[in-house]
């Protein structure tokens, strides 16, 4: 067997960037913060910033494997950590849809074999799995590009790729859907690739990266805040999780040693997707059963936001414990491949 690649520790500061974008998400969702500028432009950017980190963590997974001997185990990872737990909540979720037959979810013959394969048409805040599960798929091609044409040539080409969608998103809307808008992932090609362009300076995000990712945000902010003429403004706000994502990695790295607070958040970052998946399905009951404009009036939005934390918790415990009855199918030994020469 080909040696393994060395195993890099555990950056708290990630896992701690990602358990408060998972906070972010259920604020979203319980809408308690209303429509403030915090909430705009921090807690709203919760997506961004998995996305950057997704860009980070991907790229750190590849950087000692060859490219292509390495392919089957990436696939077969991002199987079992993305659409196990996807199907796992379909069980749940098809029961809900059935019951209450909710406005606008339209019961296809179709339907699970679409769901069950990623694509979650008609699952609510189910778009951000279909977009991550694009980003796994092409994911590769992204590394390969990196190593053959280098940074100059992968960062321009996110970026363009995100500006140039975010700058007629509009018209995609109009003529693919909202969902079918949300779920492209190259909306999100400058984060990954930035979040790559991290993962190889990593080492050397500190004080000085911290001030030019302030001063970038700043201007994420000011340039919303400004009366310029774009034609989605809301949709561009999300550049400004990218220098934001670098903020909180650089600003988290001094706190890694707080007891209690370091541990449980870096905690909820490490279980992210599945608290993410158990929200969505409690989300999904709440909004089936009081409607989604009557749930903020039915139920207290800060209460709410308890409820989806603890419907995330509940699933990640749950999962666990399924795959402790599976046994090595749940947890299989990792057997990586070292990048060739």
């Amino acid at each position: 067997m080909p040696p393994r690649p060395p195993n890099r520790p555990r950056d708290l500061s990630i896992d701690m960037a990602k358990g408060l974008a998972i906070l972010g998400v259920l604020f979203i969702h319980s809408e308690a913060l209303g429509d403030t500028l915090f909430f705009r432009h921090v807690v709203n950017q919760a997506v961004p910033v998995f996305v950057v980190l997704f860009g980070l963590n991907s790229s750190s997974w590849w950087s000692e494997r060859d490219l292509w001997r390495s392919l089957g185990p990436w696939y077969r990872r991002a199987v079992r950590r993305i659409l196990w737990p996807v199907w796992g909540a379909l069980v749940v979720w098809w029961p809900l849809a059935v019951y209450y037959h909710p406005f606008g979810v339209r019961l296809r013959w179709w339907l699970p074999f679409a769901q069950g394969a990623g694509y979650l048409l008609d699952v609510g805040t189910g778009w951000f799995v279909t977009m991550i599960l694009q980003l796994l798929v092409l994911f590769p091609a992204f590394e390969w590009c990196r190593r053959r044409t280098g940074f100059w040539v992968l960062l321009p080409m996110g970026v363009l790729a995100t500006c140039m969608l975010t700058w007629y998103g509009l018209a995609i809307v109009g003529a693919v859907g909202l969902f079918n808008y949300w779920i492209l992932s190259p909306r999100f090609f400058a984060h990954v690739t930035v979040g790559m362009f991290a993962a190889r300076h990593r080492d050397r995000l500190g004080v000085g990266a911290g001030v030019l990712a302030a001063l970038a945000f700043a201007g994420c902010v000011a340039g919303d805040l400004a009366p310029l003429r774009i034609p989605w403004p809301q949709e561009f706000v999300a550049l400004g999780g990218i220098p934001l994502t670098i903020l909180l990695v650089v600003g988290l790295r001094r706190f890694t040693a707080v007891p209690v607070a370091t541990p449980a958040l870096a905690w909820l970052g490490r279980s992210s997707y599945g608290i993410y998946i158990g929200q969505l399905i409690t989300h999904n009951f709440f909004v089936y059963r009081f409607g989604l404009r009557e749930l903020p009036l039915r139920v207290d939005p800060w209460l709410y936001t308890g409820v989806l934390l603890v419907g995330g918790l509940f699933f990640v415990w749950v999962g666990e414990r399924v795959l402790d009855l599976l046994g090595p199918l749940g947890r299989p030994a990792k057997a990586e491949v070292r990048k060739s020469a």
